[in-house]
């Protein structure tokens, strides 16, 4: 039976991995063998909720990646304070390369990045999955634990078509409503389009920052989604 104590980490874990969208890529540098080499990249998940990332081929950690697709993600609690009591998560992976990336996969990741679109189509650049072999989680001063990729696991509910259906209805319907669920993170003024959805969460974007709507509870179905934001918010 798993303890509460682990249960929190293992909850904070997964929330770190699906509401940062960016991260620290460490791969194996070919300039200095035997070190690693740390790039700051952004990231979106896939329907197998793991990072999708778009590297260009010219880059050092694609380089890296091409000799040694070992490589460790690391994204951390976006807090002010002491940096040892911030949660943080280390993803342990495999980078794959995604050669004939499925469209609907590709302008999910565009929605959530715009720009990326442009990096791709007209310069070459490459999408990686990163596989998970294991996880590290530290959810605060003295509270660290390995955890097991069974215990990550969160499969997206919702099909390309039937996420994109629920966005556009709930940017509809909701609209500015979910900026007071946000609070003062966001600009009351500024448009915060709903980008993805998952089980637990919407994710919205406001110019180039991302957020993350965590859901009072686990939804599975477009309408069991739609009914809880209509008690909700």
């Amino acid at each position: 039976m798993i303890k509460d104590e682990e249960k929190d980490i293992i909850r904070s874990a997964r929330e770190l991995l699906s509401g940062r969208f960016q991260g620290v890529l460490a791969t194996h540098s070919l300039d200095c063998a035997g070190y690693p080499f740390g790039s700051l990249l952004p990231y979106s998940l896939g329907r197998d909720g793991w990072p999708l990332i778009l590297i260009s081929h010219l880059a050092k950690h694609t380089r890296n990646l091409s000799l040694d697709p070992h490589c460790c993600l690391t994204v951390t609690e976006q807090q002010l304070g002491d940096t040892q009591t911030l949660a943080r998560l280390s993803c342990l992976a495999d980078a794959i390369p995604v050669g004939d990336i499925y469209s609907p996969a590709a302008d999910r990741h565009f929605r959530y990045f715009p720009e990326s679109r442009n990096y791709f189509q007209e310069l070459n650049f490459l999408f990686y999955r990163l596989e998970p072999v294991r996880f590290y989680c530290v959810a605060g001063f003295g509270a660290a634990r390995w955890v097991g990729v069974d215990r990550m696991k969160a499969v997206n509910p919702f099909s390309y078509n039937e996420e994109e259906t629920l966005l556009t209805e709930i940017n509809s319907r909701f609209g500015g409503r979910l900026n007071e669920r946000l609070g003062p993170r966001v600009d009351p003024q500024s448009e915060l389009p709903a980008v993805g959805l998952d089980a637990t969460g919407i994710d919205l974007r406001q110019n180039d920052k991302i957020f993350r709507l965590e859901l009072p509870a686990a939804v599975n179905s477009p309408p069991g989604l739609l009914s809880l934001l209509a008690d909700w918010i």
